[in-house]
Formats: structure tokens, C-alpha cells, sequence
């Protein structure tokens, strides 16, 4: 680009959501489903069972059919009714009710972390001698290991257009290079709000005071740094890095040397993008998580940190003393949370500060957080699915004898872009995003529900609040390696 262009604001844009194309308007599984009925209907009428074939076979393959095409609140209706059949089961078994500690069931008397959580263990690697060991989330059913970069973010210092076009194109980069890897299963990045004690920036005024400074400019700091503390909230940022492992690498923990080498790499070369990046400790992971369950926690932690002391707290005794989960919100330790999806992306083009409005800090809500999946596809998994992307939009746009619709050509137009991208260099990948919002005892509840809702709707994005499945919404919000996709209790085949 030349510096003209650099200094324009750049145009982006977001492909569109897989999905293969049948016959018609069906997808390929009803089209699938429609083909397997029509030929059971011609079996039947061959055998001589006309009757049957026309009042159970035509029903039930149109009844089929409906529930894996029909869409309803971003899923299919048979993934809707399977997701209430199941909300249903767990509360008659009063499974929706969480209690740890010395008097429940939870093995040892702990506060393990529930649901997603519930069989993950925290240990501990080096990964340089003259820095302090790094945390890994180890998920041993699944081989799977969690990684996480204690995040600080400077997108909103102040800079030139240039400036923050080459930031935005350093971390796309940053992203396209773990599609190289092979063996990374997700990158979450998430941006917290919570209110601010004011300690911090006290702390940091009393370290730049020099002790033979003039009384009147230590006042005039001194004052300045309480009018700032008073009306700040803290932001925190951490991203979350899941590597896949095979089974001799979980056997014999060559993994944790194989992590070593490599943390260090991601945390030097996301700064490039703006983030200073640093891997975050055992007691640090402990201490996020668990101010994230228990609100009230995190002026103790915040003072525990300013007097470099350790908490003592482990990563099974991390969760929440009590949790009940309900159809629209999750209730945990005296605060309630709700959680939303990202329905819908922007559908038009969008500038780099489209999510600027929703992770900064608002007025309105003191604790929110927002959660940005990144799934990437291998190399060549990603080429072979870009071509039969556009190969089923060509067949969609092709498909009817009348003036072809708007949505098809503006989908062929963005697998034909996908597929030049790919030509250049570019990875594929899936995104997601989830929102949460913690509101105590003292806050509006329905007021804080708005304001997210709104703010999303400024950024161009549709959120729908994820009804029924709120504690597995919470946990995939923290970005501590769970996500819901690798642990669905639907079936596959119930997806539209």
C-alpha cells in the first residue's frame, strides 16, 4: 500500500457462514433426507403398500425435513427441541443447582469449577530462566492444553490512521499463522470491564513521586490521581491459545517443553499488533477466573497484588460456592450473568473501531465481558473448503431459470473473494463471539440488558441471549480453553 493509502480509514469485510447447497432452496442435509424418503416412498409403492407410503413415509419425510431446515433462534427446530428436552431432564434432576465446598459432593470438600471446567487442572512450566513459570489448562479427556496471555491493550492511545491500519493488518497476521501450526483448536481473546478500587492508580502515582518534589505539585498529582481513580474501571484483556495433543504427547508430557519453546514467540510477536503480552502466571490465572465467579472478590485481590504477596489459592478451589443456571440468566455468588451469542456479523463492509463502543468501558455497566473465538482451519483444510464454498454458491446462483437473487450474488462475490485471498496467503478460520454482562444486587438488571443489546446494535452485530444454555454461555465468555462447539450434547445431525 502506498502512504496515501495507509493514511485512509481501510474497508473490512466478513464472509458468510458455512453452508452447503442441495437441490432448490434446501440445504444438503434435507436434500439428503428428501432423496432417502423418496426412495423408501418407491420401495413401498413397488411392494404393493401404497397406503403406507402415502400416510406415514410422505409425512414423516416432510416432517424431517422441516425440523433440519426450519430455522428457529439460530438453530434448527430439532436442535431447539432437543436443547429443551435436555433443560428439562437437568432440572427435574435439580442438575441446574451448583454447591461446592467442605459439605457437598464435590470430592474433597473443593470449589471446583463447574460445567465446562468441572475435569480441567492448572499445572505449571518455564518456559525462560529469569521469568516467572506460566500456567496450562489442561483438559486430559479431550488432549487438549490452554495457554494464556496476560494482556494490555493500547488501541485506544493516540495514533495516526496509518499507524492503526498496520497494527490491524499485524494481528490478522498474528491469527493467520496458527492456521500454519496445524494444532491449534482455537484463539480467544476476551476484554473485561469490572469497577475500579482506585488503588492501582494510587499506587502508580506514589512509584513516579520523587521524594524531593515540590509539596504543591504532589498535591496537584496526588488530587488528580484520586479524581481518576474514583471514575475509572479497569479493563482486562488476556487471550487463550488451545493446542491440540496427540496421545503419546499427553503420555509422556512432551507437550509442556513443545509449549515452552513457543509461548514466548506468541507473546513477543502479537506486540507488533498493540498488545503487550505476557504469560500469565498460575496465581494470576487463579485469581481472574475466580473474580470473574465472585464479584466481591476483586478488591481482595486487587490489594493481594499491589503487596506482591500470593493468594494461596489453587485452581480447585477456583469456582463459585453456589450457581444456579436458568432459562435466561446464570445466578452465581449473590450476582446474576447473562450471556448472548453473536446471532448475526456486520454484513457490510466495517472499519477497525466497529467493536470499539461494546469492549470499552460504560457508565451503565460496571462488569462486562466480551469474548472473541478465532477457530482457524489447517492449510490445506481451509483451500478445500473455500473451493466447494464457491462451487455451492455457483450452483445457488445458477439454479433458478428466473433473475438470480441479491443474497446469491453477494454470495458468489464473497467465496470468489475468499478464494483469492487464499491465493495470496490467507488463512481460513471461523469466528465467533459471545457477551456477558454481570449485574450485582444493586444495578438495574433489565436496564444492563438493554444497554448491551444497544451497543451491539451500534457495532452493526445481532446478539441473542442464550436461552436455556446460560452457564455453558458463562464459561465460554471466561476464555479459559472451553468452548460450547467441542463439548455439544446436540447430535450433529440435528444441525440445519
Amino acid at each position: 500500500m502506498s502512504d496515501k493509502e495507509l493514511e485512509q480509514p481501510v474497508q473490512y469485510l466478513l464472509g458468510q457462514p458455512q453452508r452447503r447447497t442441495g437441490v432448490g432452496p434446501f440445504s444438503m442435509k434435507a436434500t439428503i433426507v428428501i432423496a432417502v424418503g423418496f426412495l423408501i416412498f418407491l420401495l413401498t409403492q413397488i411392494a404393493g403398500q401404497t397406503l403406507f407410503a402415502f400416510l406415514v413415509v410422505l409425512p414423516m419425510t416432510i416432517f424431517v425435513v422441516v425440523l433440519v431446515s426450519v430455522r428457529w433462534g439460530n438453530r434448527s427446530l430439532a436442535q431447539a427441541a432437543q436443547i429443551l428436552w435436555q433443560n428439562r431432564r437437568r432440572v427435574a434432576n435439580n442438575s441446574h443447582i451448583y454447591v461446592s465446598g467442605p459439605n457437598s459432593r464435590i470430592p474433597g470438600g473443593h470449589r471446583r469449577l463447574p460445567g465446562l471446567f468441572a475435569r480441567t487442572e492448572a499445572i505449571e512450566a518455564v518456559y525462560s530462566p529469569n521469568r516467572p513459570p506460566f500456567v496450562m489448562i489442561l483438559d486430559r479427556p479431550r488432549r487438549e492444553v490452554t495457554v494464556l496471555l496476560d494482556c494490555q491493550m493500547t488501541g485506544q492511545t493516540a495514533m495516526t490512521q496509518a499507524e492503526r491500519n498496520l497494527r490491524t493488518a499485524e494481528w490478522c497476521n498474528w491469527l493467520a499463522k496458527f492456521s500454519l501450526s496445524g494444532d491449534i483448536a482455537q484463539v480467544v481473546t476476551v476484554v473485561a470491564t469490572r469497577p475500579g478500587t482506585g488503588e492501582l492508580v494510587n499506587n502508580e502515582v506514589r512509584a513516579i513521586i520523587a521524594d524531593d518534589a515540590p509539596a504543591i505539585a504532589k498535591r496537584i498529582v496526588t488530587e488528580a490521581a484520586s479524581v481518576i481513580a474514583l471514575a475509572r474501571p479497569e479493563v482486562m484483556a488476556h487471550i487463550a491459545i488451545t493446542i491440540k495433543l496427540d496421545k503419546s504427547q499427553l503420555t509422556d508430557e512432551s507437550y509442556i517443553r513443545n509449549i515452552a519453546t513457543r509461548i514466548g514467540t506468541w507473546a513477543d510477536t502479537v506486540q507488533y499488533a498493540g498488545i503487550l503480552a505476557e504469560p500469565m502466571t498460575y496465581e494470576q490465572a487463579v485469581a481472574r477466573i475466580h473474580m470473574f465467579y465472585n464479584p466481591p472478590t476483586e478488591a481482595d485481590f486487587e490489594e493481594i497484588a499491589l503487596t506482591g504477596e500470593g493468594h494461596g489459592m489453587l485452581w480447585q478451589d477456583a469456582g463459585p460456592n453456589w450457581a444456579v443456571t436458568t432459562n435466561n440468566y446464570y445466578e452465581h455468588c449473590g450476582a446474576k450473568s447473562v450471556t448472548w451469542e453473536m446471532k448475526d456479523a456486520p454484513r457490510s463492509t466495517f472499519e477497525d473501531t466497529i467493536l470499539s463502543s461494546l469492549m470499552q468501558p460504560h457508565d451503565r455497566i460496571q462488569r462486562k465481558r466480551v469474548a472473541l473465538v478465532y477457530r482457524p482451519f489447517s492449510a490445506g483444510q481451509g483451500a478445500i473448503r473455500v473451493e466447494a464454498e464457491h462451487r455451492d454458491a455457483m450452483v445457488a446462483a445458477n439454479s433458478s431459470r428466473s433473475i438470480t437473487s441479491a443474497k446469491a450474488e453477494m454470495r458468489l462475490e464473497t467465496t470468489e473473494a475468499a478464494r483469492r485471498a487464499q491465493a495470496r496467503g490467507a488463512q481460513l478460520g471461523r469466528t465467533s463471539m459471545f457477551v456477558t454482562a454481570t449485574v450485582t444486587p444493586e444495578e438495574d438488571f433489565n436496564r444492563v440488558i438493554h444497554d448491551i443489546e444497544q451497543l451491539a446494535a451500534g457495532s452493526s452485530i445481532t446478539l441473542q441471549r442464550m436461552k436455556r444454555q446460560q452457564d455453558a454461555g458463562f464459561q465460554a465468555s471466561l476464555g479459559f480453553g472451553q468452548v460450547p462447539w467441542a463439548k455439544s450434547t446436540t447430535s450433529r445431525l440435528t444441525e440445519a
